[in-house]
Parts: C-alpha cells; sequence; structure tokens
C-alpha cells in the first residue's frame, strides 16, 4: 500500500510542476493557449478562464523560486510588471 500512495504522490508532484510549467509558458507568451493545448493537453494550475490577477503571479513566482529557477521568477516579475493583466489564460 505504501508504494501504491508513494506513486500517486510523484505522480501529483509531476502533475502540478507540468500545470506551473504550462502557466509560465502562456504567462510569459513562449505558447498560446492553442499551442500548449496541441501540445500536451494544457494541464493548468488554475482555472484556464480565471483572471490572472496578482496572486496567480505570486503563486508562480513562490514556486519557481522554491525551485530554485531564478531565471523564470525573473522573467514572471517582468511579465508581471510591463502588463496589465485583465486577461485569462485562454486569451492573452
Amino acid at each position: 500500500m505504501k508504494r501504491i500512495m508513494d506513486r500517486i504522490e510523484k505522480d501529483e508532484e509531476e502533475m502540478v510542476h507540468e500545470s506551473m510549467q504550462n502557466a509560465y509558458l502562456l504567462v510569459t507568451k513562449q505558447l498560446t493557449f492553442n499551442d500548449l493545448f496541441e501540445y500536451n493537453g494544457c494541464a493548468l494550475p488554475y482555472h484556464p478562464k480565471k483572471k490572472i490577477d496578482d496572486a496567480v503571479f505570486k503563486e508562480l513566482i513562490d514556486y519557481f523560486c522554491m525551485l530554485e529557477e531564478y531565471e523564470k521568477c525573473g522573467e514572471l516579475k517582468k511579465a508581471k510588471e510591463n502588463k496589465k493583466y485583465n486577461k485569462n489564460f485562454i486569451n492573452l
């Protein structure tokens, strides 16, 4: 049973990482929603129609800081400061 639970936890971690990576690619405009959807099915940590607000940026930046991916943190901070996000993940 422990091996099953360990596998479930590992799968959940991988899914969270993939969804955060996808959000990063969208917010930094490296991929469009349609491109991402075709590429890997578009797992996202948030509902795609949810407005991208400061809280979303904070969670993304905190996640990548935790992984010590500081370049991504910088790109996300720059994207947050350079744009007024009144948009969601679908219509970036």
